[in-house]
């Protein structure tokens, strides 16, 4: 075979990729035009995901080539669980299908709640982290975290899984506080209540409704706040221990690092696993796209819903780094989690 054959034959195959590619382009560009997205959101009407699910809903289609139609659906179950299996296993590979997915997605997978690996979705761009306050009545002796570790505190929880019931049974195995957990409360507003009648000391509560729902507790000095739900102090808030920055050792600062991490995912959209690399990057564009759009900044700041943005690429690394947690850990969390405290 002569050399001009295979000059001639390398020339071809450059010029037919260098007409495909925009070809292809130009084909994903087009792809959403007269096509519906569905957000998914995993909990009932009401409440944050709900709040940021339908503000992404609102706005995210003008961003997008094509300004696709998007509609808003709930589908409610196991705490945000059960939307996040069905984007894994039934939605389209397509990048029509998104969902205001649960926060604890790595952890919950981590763990084996969520029998997948949460790394395989392909995540979209977060709207607001999701920092929670553990917050403890006036009339409690405790005033501090390193109170918590001379006096046993009675604290609220909404269920086992909840973080409040498993934060403050890793903080225990950690860092020494002596908290002891009464689970059992349906939501989070009838733990406070039980609060504030005395039934217990503490609860937890997201930073947002304390901003928001509850601003006389901390102007009126009702509350102290013991913990924060975050790998680093939210603006304002310096002053309270981020769990992500506690620990003894190095496995108690990795174990808590994994549960705090969970703030930093927050009100996140993500689409399914095995959508093509070129759909992704225009929805994460379109994402950023509108969290730049002064239109969506307006609606947020009147429908009170803050805005912490960060890219699809910064959730995915977070992702990765939770399911890559050393086994070690993962078992400790686990024994952890199990007791019954």
């Amino acid at each position: 075979m002569g050399s001009a054959f295979i000059k001639q034959a390398f020339v071809t195959l450059c010029v037919s990729t260098c007409v495909a590619l925009p070809a292809l382009a130009a084909e994903d560009d087009n792809f959403f035009q007269g096509k519906t997205i569905t957000i998914t959101v995993g909990v009932a009407p009401g409440g944050g995901y709900d709040l940021y699910g339908r503000l992404a809903g609102e706005f995210i289609g003008r961003h997008l080539p094509g300004k696709p139609n998007v509609i808003v659906v709930n589908m409610p179950g196991g705490g945000g669980l059960r939307a996040a299996m069905a984007l894994f296993n039934n939605a389209p590979r397509d990048g029509t299908a998104l969902c205001a997915i649960v926060q604890s997605v790595g952890f919950d997978s981590v763990l084996g709640e969520l029998p997948v690996r949460a790394n395989e979705f392909n995540f979209i761009g977060r709207m607001t982290s999701s920092i929670e306050m553990h917050l403890v009545w006036h009339t409690s002796p405790t005033k501090t975290l390193n109170d918590a570790k001379g006096r046993v505190t009675v604290v609220g929880a909404t269920g086992t899984s909840s973080p409040s019931a498993i934060v403050p049974k890793l903080l225990n195995d950690a860092i020494g506080t002596k908290f002891k957990i009464v689970g059992g409360y349906p939501g989070t507003q009838d733990s406070s209540l039980a609060m504030e009648r005395g039934e217990v000391e503490g609860t937890l509560k997201s930073l947002e409704s304390l901003q928001f729902s509850n601003r006389d507790w901390l102007e009126n000095k009702k509350v102290s706040i013991l913990w924060q739900l975050a790998l680093q102090p939210a603006k304002g808030f310096e002053y309270v221990p981020a769990v992500g920055q506690l620990g003894d050792d190095p496995d108690s600062k990795a174990m808590l690092r994994l549960i705090a991490s969970t703030a930093e995912i927050g009100r996140s959209l993500a689409t399914a696993p095995q959508v093509p690399p070129e759909r992704v990057k225009l929805l994460r564009q379109a994402f950023q796209k509108m969290i730049a759009d002064p239109a969506f900044q307006a609606t947020a700041q009147q429908r009170n819903a803050p805005i912490a943005p960060a890219s699809g690429e910064e959730i995915q690394k977070i992702i990765d780094d939770t399911i890559n947690t050393p086994a070690p850990i993962v078992e400790r969390v686990k024994k952890i989690v199990a007791m019954d405290r």
